[in-house]
């Protein structure tokens, strides 16, 4: 990524001031990506693959104004930080979000993990519903407040496993930090857009969250949950209304709204 790519995903996420090697930096970028970036699977279902590929992933999020899921995301967040000059790993999770923290689950989850001034940050703004939007402490079990909710992040033994705080303490899922090869993010890539029974392809799916809420859309939903924790839930009846919310609530533009009709009329 080069210096004018880089001012540009700056642009796109409304960083304002000069980006340094700190942590302020890497604590700013990591609440406005996903502010300004939404999570959205309309490639996967729509019937395509989402490419991993950095010049790809710049153009359709930062360049057309696209969202895109955990690949996309964390891709283009570790492109940015490791520009900065950040020592970024990816690292694959087994996600278990509404479901026991030993639940069985494949590694289809892209996370990073931040090595910063000899401490290790897990940075993920890629997970929908239950996004950060502030780098964790990896080797902290206490709790962790974020400008959007609380977490923490525990382990056992080889394994750590990522709590979100919501009335009750529920797992997001867990990781045994392991070197990752981008074949394996081709295939878990490749499966969850295309496998029959996978929910991106099935299933519709947006998030965004800013410092006033979390906004998640599924199953003709839009559900907002308020950082005070007033939850409001709105039924979408027809295209007009999800097309209104793709732009209003989500940010999107034409372009992903005219993916979305292509699907419609097929």
């Amino acid at each position: 990524m080069n210096a004018s790519d880089l001012n540009t995903y700056f642009e796109r996420i409304h960083f304002s001031g000069i980006p340094e090697l700190n942590w302020e930096t890497l604590r700013k970028i990591h609440q406005l990506h996903p502010k300004y970036i939404p999570f959205e699977n309309i490639d996967s279902y729509t019937g395509t693959v989402p490419s991993l590929k950095i010049d790809e992933i710049f153009k359709k999020l930062v360049l057309e104004s696209r969202g895109g899921y955990c690949y996309e995301q964390n891709l283009l967040l570790s492109e940015v930080l490791k520009t900065l000059g950040f020592n970024v790993k990816l690292q694959l999770g087994r996600v278990v979000w509404g479901r026991e923290e030993d639940s069985i689950a494949a590694q289809t989850h892209l996370l990073l993990i931040v090595d910063f001034e000899d401490r290790k940050y897990l940075a993920d703004c890629g997970f929908g519903t239950a996004t950060l939007t502030a780098p964790l402490l990896l080797h902290e079990e206490d709790q962790q407040q974020t400008p959007n909710g609380i977490f923490k992040v525990s382990r056992k033994e080889d394994t750590y496993i990522l709590w979100m705080q919501k009335e009750q303490w529920l797992p997001v899922y867990r990781f045994i930090p392991e070197h990752v090869e981008p074949i394996d993010l081709d295939i878990s890539n490749w499966y969850l857009s295309t496998h029959p029974d996978s929910h991106f392809k099935n299933r519709l799916i947006l998030s965004k969250v800013d410092e006033n809420a979390r906004y998640t859309y599924t199953d003709d939903v839009l559900n907002i949950r308020s950082a005070d924790g007033a939850k409001e839930s709105i039924s979408i009846e027809n295209d007009s209304q999800l097309y209104e919310i793709l732009v209003h609530t989500f940010g999107l533009k034409e372009n992903a709204i005219e993916a979305l009709k292509l699907k419609a009329g097929a």
